[in-house]
């Protein structure tokens, strides 16, 4: 009687544990940013920010440097349309810049919100100034790169960067919530 009825009760206690697992695990992992104004959906890490931002910066300093020798080599060579895209080029790497260094460790997303929405506002301009798969190849990539780290940078700050275009309304406006996406779901094996 006494082994049927610690049977009985190691059953239970397993069965509970396992039903409060995913319960406990999205509650570990949900409230990273306590005002919830930045919902990440689980999505990126605070390293994973900063490595982002860093390579943003990186990419953004031989993005200007190579458009620079791409405009001069161009037929724009020499015009101001040619002052137009370096000044946008230039303005976006200094943004970058400017978001690396109030990024610090990538754990107060509040110090660098307004450089963040700097760096995908002046991205939307290089995008339609300039045109970087107008120029070479290599422009093309590494423009295809700088827009992968916007897109953490804007999934993980709640703006809505797609493709070189900002959706506000994909995060700030209509934002549909869904709260059924953030429940773990056991898979099956």
């Amino acid at each position: 009687m006494n082994n049927r009825h610690t049977l009985r009760l190691s059953i239970f206690a397993a069965a509970g544990l396992a039903l409060c697992l995913p319960v406990l695990a999205a509650a570990q992992y949900g409230g990273r940013y306590p005002d919830n104004r930045y919902p990440d959906y689980g999505r990126y890490d605070d390293r994973y920010l900063r490595d982002s931002v860093h390579r943003l910066d990186k990419l953004a300093k031989d993005f200007e440097h190579d458009m620079d020798q791409a405009l001069d080599r161009s037929r724009v060579n020499g015009s101001r349309r040619e002052d137009q895209i370096n000044a946008v080029v230039h303005d976006f790497r200094r943004a970058a810049g400017d978001l690396k260094s109030r990024v610090g460790n990538g754990r107060d997303l509040n110090r660098s919100t307004n450089e963040a929405a700097r760096v995908l506002q002046l991205a939307d301009q290089v995008n339609r100034v300039a045109r970087p798969r107008w120029f070479d190849s290599q422009l093309s990539s590494e423009w295809s790169q700088i827009q992968r780290e916007l897109r953490v940078i804007s999934d993980t700050y709640g703006y809505g960067y797609r493709n070189g275009g900002r959706d506000d309304d994909y995060r700030r406006g209509n934002q549909n919530d869904d709260w059924w996406r953030r429940i773990p779901i056991p898979f099956p094996r």
